[in-house]
């Protein structure tokens, strides 16, 4: 590691860094930016290049055993990086990732492909969860985090979803999206119906319907595509039509509904427990 002290924040060198609340949405940027020492570490060690790296003089001693020498470590001192980025910022040290184009499914699960996919006795078992629309940054955070967790495959998410790798989402999966198979497509309904066809995938609609099929009664299928909604409207009637069965969380209670992110929760250590078993 060879730091390079800076002092002035208008320095061009901090540009990616400069007034991050304003830039929350990196979709349309080159870069993204990540908070804190254990997400610069995951950065370090993800498919996405690492452009720089800024720490505060109160936070340079931690990073030195990771950051190898060939990564820019800027250093600022610590009253000024709140002023940098525009919010109060205790942390002390960012990261800036380049992005990468988002992977094509075949890179990812041409070994299925290959397998015969419509026989369950001989496929490959997959667990996908697909995400048309998710409002709330935290939530697709979450839904990355726990697809980490429990050993998921991939997640497919459509144009109305937060950027999976905007400040709020990385943070909140504590670097799960730079680690987890992310596919983003602004044509999901012909990706998904890609996919199924290669790969022989059964679609489950997470739905809040007392008259839905609860989710410990449905068979755990082989290859499974686990469609969560949108946190006001749920999951579109569209995708809800395209799916071989709607299941449901009975709710005994008086609520009539759940986080998105606490169904994910629900649901995925249901349905991986099953194919682990």
């Amino acid at each position: 590691m060879k730091p390079e002290s800076i002092t002035d924040l208008d320095d061009p060198r901090l540009a990616e860094y400069r007034t991050l609340k304003a830039t929350n949405q990196t979709r349309d940027l080159d870069h993204f930016v990540v908070e804190g020492a254990k997400l610069v570490e995951r950065l370090l060690a993800s498919r996405f290049p690492t452009v720089s790296v800024l720490v505060t003089d109160r936070r340079l001693s931690r990073l030195a055993a990771i950051v190898p020498d060939d990564v820019p470590v800027y250093v600022m001192p610590f009253e000024k990086i709140h002023e940098l980025v525009g919010f109060p910022f205790h942390q002390g040290v960012l990261g800036c990732g380049r992005r990468l184009p988002w992977p094509d499914w075949r890179s990812l699960w041409s070994d299925a492909a290959e397998s015969p996919s419509r026989d369950p006795a001989d496929s490959k078992p997959l667990t996908l969860v697909v995400c048309p629309k998710i409002s709330n940054p935290e939530n697709l955070g979450s839904i990355a985090r726990l697809g980490d967790v429990f050993g998921i495959d991939g997640v497919l998410t459509g144009p109305s979803c937060p950027d999976p790798l905007s400040r709020r989402v990385l943070r909140v999966s504590m670097g799960s999206t730079l680690r987890v198979p992310i596919l983003v497509s602004n044509q999901l309904p012909t990706l998904a119906d890609e996919i199924e066809a290669a790969l022989g995938l059964t679609f489950l609609a997470a739905v809040a319907d007392r008259d839905a099929e609860p989710f410990e009664a449905a068979g755990r299928p082989r290859r499974l595509a686990l469609i969560l909604g949108d946190e006001a409207e749920g999951v579109d009637p569209e995708w809800v039509a395209r799916s071989a069965r709607a299941i449901t969380i009975p709710m005994p209670g008086g609520a009539n509904s759940l986080n998105v992110s606490t169904a994910a929760a629900i649901l995925l250590y249901h349905f991986t427990k099953r194919t682990r078993s």
